[in-house]
C-alpha cells in the first residue's frame, strides 16, 4: 500500500515519529491478557498521554487515521481461562462493546478517520485446527468471529453518516487466500478487504 511502518511507541525518543506511531502490543487484547502489557484502553492512554505532552496538534490528527487492530487475544484468554462455549456470545458482546468506546474514544481525541480490523477466521489457526491434526478448520472459532465481525459492522453502520468509521474485513480476505492455496489456483493475495463504513 505503500505505507511506512509506524514507529513502536517503546521508541518514540530513538526513531522518527514521521509515518505515525505504533501503541499495539503483541498477545494483548481489548481486556487483560496473560501478557504484561497494555491492554486496548490503556494503550489509548498512552496515546492520549502524548498529546498532552504536544508531541501531535489537533490539527495534525484531522489528517490521520487511526488503524485499530484485534487479533483475538481475549477470545483465546477466554477459553484458556475457563470460559464456556455457550458464554462466549455474551463475552464477544463485551468485547465489541468495549472496542466500540475505544474506537470513539480515539476519535474524541481528534483523529477523525479510524479503522478497525475484523476477526480473521479465528476456527482456522492452529490453536484450533491441532484437534484436525492441521487439516480443517474448527466451527465454533469460525462462528464466534463472523459473530464478532456481524456486531462490528453493525456498530459502525449505526453511526452518523458523517463519521468516519471503517472495518476492514479480514474474514474473507484470509478465507479468499486458504482457498486460493487448497485449490493451488495462484499466489496469496497480499491485501484484499472489503471496507464497511457509515457514510
Amino acid at each position: 500500500m505503500g505505507i511506512k511502518s509506524p514507529t513502536p511507541y517503546r521508541y518514540r525518543k530513538l526513531r522518527s515519529i514521521k509515518y505515525g506511531m505504533n501503541f499495539a502490543y503483541g498477545g494483548t487484547g481489548v481486556f487483560d491478557t496473560l501478557v504484561a502489557a497494555p491492554n486496548k484502553t490503556k494503550q489509548i492512554d498512552l496515546f492520549e498521554q502524548l498529546l498532552k505532552e504536544k508531541l501531535y496538534t489537533k490539527d495534525g490528527l484531522k489528517f490521520s487515521t487511526a488503524l485499530v487492530s484485534v487479533s483475538g487475544n481475549d477470545y483465546g484468554i477466554y477459553l484458556a481461562r475457563g470460559g464456556s462455549p455457550q458464554g462466549l456470545p455474551a463475552f464477544i458482546v463485551s468485547v465489541v462493546k468495549q472496542l466500540g468506546l475505544d474506537r470513539q474514544r480515539i476519535h474524541d481525541l481528534g483523529v477523525l478517520k479510524v479503522a478497525v480490523l475484523g476477526i480473521q477466521p479465528l476456527g482456522c489457526l492452529p490453536e484450533f485446527t491441532m484437534e484436525y491434526s492441521y487439516k480443517k478448520c474448527n466451527l465454533t472459532g469460525n462462528l464466534a468471529a463472523l459473530f464478532h465481525n456481524l456486531l462490528l459492522t453493525s456498530m459502525v453502520e449505526e453511526l452518523k453518516p458523517e463519521s468516519k468509521f471503517v472495518v476492514l474485513d479480514m474474514y474473507d480476505a484470509f478465507m479468499s487466500a486458504m482457498k486460493k492455496h487448497e485449490n493451488g489456483t495462484g499466489d496469496f493475495p497480499i491485501f484484499m478487504v472489503e471496507l464497511h463504513h457509515s457514510s
